[in-house]
């Protein structure tokens, strides 16, 4: 993040005799010896980044992923109405998976990333919507319906300063200086673009293209927005004054 930092330089605390600009604490490289190996205090270290709870997350983005391929794969060979059965179907299966595995290795593996009670409420919607619905196009909308739903609750939300979904989500992201009621604004967006974006593909591209966008178009579209979102919630870092 050449040029772009949000942090402030830190201030000079080298001894009377050490080189100006230079640390007492740091080795014979320039690099300090504090922090792991990893300089601090440098433009390009922040502060506000967690490597270790992205490491959490990692479990859930793998579900996302398969998920994404058993929907795909399922509609290829047995249609659009039973790949939305299965995949709902399977989502919720993941509950009580996830349960017995902490029971048994004593380990917190977290297959929805912190959102297994919403993750549960948008799965139900969807599996009630792809049983209730006959159609192909239904089924297309079905993407329509779900990012409306998660645009108005995370909206709701944000009406609360993000006091539950913003907060629970803020725990599991790789930053610190999350705004959780900026965090709920920003997925409230992320929710209506993925819906006007599968309305567009549905309405206005034929069933294959829509097909290969709704199992990896929509990965892509819904990663860079909600990383846009992430960007939007975190508090800017007022510089020292000199």
């Amino acid at each position: 993040m050449t040029g772009t930092d949000r942090t402030a330089f830190p201030e000079n605390t080298s001894p009377p005799g050490a080189p100006r600009g230079t640390d007492a604490s740091a080795t014979p490289t320039g690099h300090s010896e504090q922090g792991s190996g990893l300089a601090i205090g440098t433009p390009d270290s922040d502060p506000g980044v967690d490597i270790s709870r992205l490491r959490s997350s990692l479990p859930a983005i793998a579900t996302d992923i398969g998920m994404g391929l058993l929907f795909f794969v399922v509609a290829r060979f047995e249609g659009l109405r039973t790949a939305a059965l299965v995949s709902a179907g399977t989502g919720i299966a993941l509950v009580p998976l996830q349960w017995g595995i902490r029971r048994v290795t004593g380990k917190r593996i977290d297959l929805f990333g912190g959102m297994a009670l919403f993750g549960m409420g948008m799965l139900a919607l969807s599996a009630g919507f792809s049983w209730w619905v006959q159609s192909d196009l239904a089924i297309q909308l079905k993407g329509t319906v779900i990012g409306g739903a998660v645009a108005i609750a995370y909206a709701t939300d944000a009406i609360f300063h993000g006091r539950w979904l913003g907060r629970r989500l803020t725990m599991y992201l790789a930053y610190t200086d999350l705004d959780q009621r900026r965090l709920a604004i920003g997925m409230s967006g992320v929710g209506a673009s993925l819906a006007a974006l599968n309305t567009a593909f549905a309405l206005g591209m034929s069933r294959e293209v829509w097909l290969m966008y709704s199992a990896w178009g929509d990965t892509i579209a819904s990663m860079v927005l909600a990383g846009t979102a992430v960007q939007f919630a975190r508090r800017p870092v007022v510089a020292e004054r000199a």
